[in-house]
């Protein structure tokens, strides 16, 4: 494994992205032949989450679990030392003395490689403010890959809250490096995606247009959709003007399409209905976030599996 760290979507090249996959593939047929493994029974992972979280967590916890580690965590800051004014640097170092791996969920853009940097032990970025979240892109482009056999040649679109959105800053920079693909940005005026995720992309080829309205959507193959980031909006009026506005309903769902993503927890953003449909990933991609978060704690302590 080349990483010793994961802190941003940029150092998830091609070939570290097959590598993990063909390791997620081999953690899927554990899980469904043996439903758990000791690969990692003398580790102990340790889960600082200093933001919400219910999927990027429990699977988190379920990979550990599943591969034989223990597991170590803080969640919120209202029971931590933080409440007493701990740096974020200090807790990191006193944690890392505890386990052999860190992940960590952290408030503030930038918070993970401060944390990185403060731990002695491999570090995983599970989300750090409104920055990135690697770990669901890894979860996002393997479901792509094992449901339409590609990430190359495709059209996709991305809604609703582009500018806020971690989770769709890190699967875009990871796409991005792929052949022929195209992205639209579908937002209100105010949520278009940041300029600097539109120049990096333009700059690796990427065919980039910002709609909306989703009547705009140029033929997309795959659909990714977003939550308005509520806790991001320095003005809750503004999330309260767009948050049924901007709902994908069977009805608008163009021809094209082939699979319907979402890293949820969805909010508004999907109507129930949507759920019937198979083109409708998003509960198969929350299911291989074991998968991949088994492959990604083996694979950064240094264990491999036949």
């Amino acid at each position: 494994m080349p990483l010793e760290r994961l802190i941003s979507a940029r150092q998830l090249t091609i070939p570290v992205l097959h590598e993990i996959f063909q390791t997620a593939r081999k953690m899927r047929t554990i899980c469904q032949e043996k439903g758990r493994t000791n690969l990692l029974a003398d580790k102990m992972i340790g889960l600082v989450f200093l933001e919400p979280s219910s999927r990027t967590l429990l699977s988190f916890q379920s990979a550990a679990q599943r591969l034989g580690a223990g597991i170590v965590f803080i969640q919120g800051v209202g029971s931590t030392s933080f409440e007493k004014g701990e740096s974020l640097s200090d807790a990191i170092k006193v944690v890392s003395g505890y386990c052999d791996l860190i992940v960590a969920r952290l408030p503030k853009s930038g918070d993970a490689q401060i944390a990185s940097d403060a731990s002695c032990v491999p570090f995983i970025n599970a989300g750090d403010g409104g920055n990135e979240h690697p770990t669901q892109s890894l979860v996002d482009t393997f479901t792509i890959i094992e449901e339409l056999g590609t990430l190359s040649n495709l059209q996709y679109a991305f809604g609703f809250d582009p500018l806020q959105s971690r989770s769709i800053h890190s699967l875009c920079l990871v796409l991005s490096q792929f052949e022929n693909i195209g992205f639209d940005f579908i937002s209100p005026p105010e949520l278009m995606a940041p300029r600097w995720l539109v120049e990096q992309c333009t700059e690796r080829s990427v065919r980039v247009s910002q709609s909306t309205s989703l009547a705009e959507l140029k033929n997309p193959d795959v659909i990714y959709l977003n939550r308005l980031q509520e806790e991001r909006f320095p003005d809750r009026s503004l999330f309260e003007k767009y948050r049924y506005e901007y709902r994908l309903t069977p009805e608008e769902i163009p021809a094209s399409c082939r699979l319907i993503l979402d890293p949820l927890p969805r909010v508004d953003e999907i109507a129930l209905s949507v759920d019937e449909l198979p083109i409708a990933g998003y509960f198969r991609q929350a299911q291989n976030g074991v998968y991949l978060r088994m492959a990604l704690l083996a694979m950064l302590l240094g264990r491999d599996i036949a």
